[in-house]
């Protein structure tokens, strides 16, 4: 009896046991949702517990971390285009901002109250900068009076002139080959010509018609000099050297200058007091103003004296129908030196503030001849661009001269290249001479011809503001 018992609760055990294992095995593969089933299991129930509180706990800010990177990153990026910034750009904003850029203060934990007050001097540097630009702008506008400095002693960059030159204005009054032309100090300007006359020109009255004054001389005149203002001296073909006062009314002559034998050609200033002659008769006088004698002779060359210069060094310089040049110590009152190289008379001769003679030729070329260590001149260069005769030059500027020949044309060298940049037509017959002129504002040269007309060309001068 009492074992049957024993065997009826063995078997209830093993029977609940089945169940419960079922039942946890059914659990297994289907396990309960957490809302609508809540174990009697105490195993299950801390298993639960636990997974709650770890639900519980905050979970890593993988998007800061990210943002992290990213600013890194960033901040990276912006250190490498501040130095690329500094490497391609002379700009010293750039320069400035890339010794404290934002990012690179951040990164430091500077103090925002620091960051301010930077803020605030970068700001009155930027300001200062400014009137500084300000203040430059405003000095590049040069008053009337300074623009005219500048153009009389042309010290302007080659880039600041922009224009070519254009013929102005046309003068006319002579009858015959006008052959002399000279600027006085006043800024008048003074013509010679076969017409035997002297003609003043007003060239900033055009209500004037431009003539001013007309003197009758006794021949054909070939040069002028204004020795001293107001006062000046013609070389006729009567072989006489004539003194005209042009502050008087009167249009007489004051004094003449005898000693030559043939048409006196050249006149040159040598200083206050004296002056210097050359002539067809193939000598050079030199010639007290105030004295009126005659100080001292030079012989030398076989043939008719055209042009005549006193140099840089105090020499003088002179050329030839002979085809020579030569060169002069009035110390020594002898030739010092010839050179040689033109084929046909020299008609002209002239020094560019370099030191650099130019000689020009009725074989129709342009000389060069540079000074060497011992002061003796040799050959540089030979221009051929000309197509006839070359009669005269003058020097535009510090970089540029010109010639006129007798194929009507004017043009423009450049030093150093020595190249033609441009070439000036409106003569229609020879160009005997060709100077440069003061005016207001503008470069200009004057040049006189065979046609029997003056005129004037014009180059605006143009400040590079860029």
């Amino acid at each position: 009896m009492g074992c049957n018992q024993e065997k009826d609760t063995s078997k209830r055990k093993n029977r609940n046991q089945e169940t419960s294992d079922n039942k946890e095995s059914q659990e297994k593969i289907n396990p309960p949702e957490p809302a609508k089933e809540i174990s009697n299991n105490p195993e299950q129930k801390e298993k639960e517990e636990i997974k709650e509180v770890k639900d519980d706990l905050p979970k890593p800010n993988t998007e800061s971390l990210e943002n992290n990177d990213n600013e890194e990153k960033k901040e990276k990026k912006e250190k490498i285009e501040i130095v690329e910034q500094i490497q391609d750009s002379n700009n010293n904003d750039i320069l400035r901002n890339a010794q404290s850029p934002p990012s690179i203060r951040n990164s430091q934990n500077e103090n925002p109250e620091n960051d301010k007050e930077k803020e605030n001097e970068r700001e009155k540097e930027k300001e200062k900068e400014k009137e500084k630009e300000i203040i430059v702008s405003s000095t590049n506008e040069k008053p009337a009076e300074e623009t005219e400095h500048l153009a009389e002693n042309e010290n302007l960059h080659q880039s600041q002139i922009r224009k070519e030159f254009v013929e102005a204005r046309v003068l006319y009054g002579h009858s015959e080959k006008v052959t002399a032309i000279i600027q006085l100090n006043s800024g008048k300007l003074v013509t010679g010509g076969y017409d035997n006359k002297i003609r003043v020109w007003d060239i900033y009255d055009i209500s004037k018609n431009n003539e001013d004054k007309i003197i009758d001389e006794e021949g054909r005149v070939f040069v002028l000099l204004e020795f001293e203002d107001g006062k000046i001296l013609s070389g006729t073909s009567k072989n006489r050297i004539n003194l005209w006062d042009l502050n008087s009314d009167s249009t007489e002559c004051d004094y003449s200058f005898e000693g030559h034998e043939l048409w006196v050609n050249c006149l040159v200033k040598i200083d206050n007091k004296r002056f210097a002659s050359a002539s067809n008769d193939a000598k050079i006088k030199i010639w007290d103003y105030y004295n009126h004698n005659c100080l001292m002779e030079l012989s030398g060359h076989t043939d008719c004296i055209l042009s005549l210069i006193k140099l840089q060094n105090g020499k003088f310089c002179s050329g030839s129908a002979d085809t020579s040049i030569k060169i002069w110590d009035t110390v020594k009152k002898e030739c010092i030196q010839t050179l040689k190289g033109h084929e046909k008379w020299v008609k002209c001769v002239f020094e560019l503030d370099n030191g650099i003679i130019v000689s020009g030729s009725d074989d129709n070329s342009i000389k060069l001849w540079k000074p060497n260590e011992d002061d003796k001149y040799e050959l540089l260069y030979t221009i051929n661009e000309h197509t006839h005769s070359v009669r005269t030059f003058c020097q535009i500027d510090r970089i540029h001269f010109a010639s006129g020949s007798f194929d009507n044309t004017i043009k423009i060298w450049q030093f150093h290249t020595w190249k033609c940049v441009q070439t000036l037509r409106g003569h229609n017959s020879n160009i005997i001479g060709i100077i440069n002129l003061r005016m207001n504002g503008k470069l200009a040269i004057a040049s006189c011809s065979n046609d029997k007309s003056i005129r004037i060309w014009e180059k605006d001068i143009c400040i590079d503001q860029n």
